[in-house]
């Protein structure tokens, strides 16, 4: 199982939890961000959380046309 798939089924039953008490799965997700940032703060600290955040908020359109991507 990849590190990937791990934080993918803890984020699922997180927001299922969040569901089945009535919370709204926005919510849910909001305080997720909050929480893995302020934890990959504590174990990788801010210049590397920051890149990470950065790299991720680029990089959010799925139409998006990178240069190494065309023929």
């Amino acid at each position: 199982m990849s590190v990937y798939s791990i934080a993918r089924t803890h984020l699922d039953a997180a927001v299922a939890d969040a569901e089945r008490d009535g919370l709204v799965a926005g919510d849910a997700l909001h305080a997720l961000l909050v929480s893995v940032v302020e934890a990959l703060k504590r174990e990788r600290g801010i210049a590397d959380t920051r890149r990470a955040l950065d790299f991720q908020m680029n990089n959010l359109a799925d139409d998006t046309d990178y240069e190494f991507m065309r023929p």
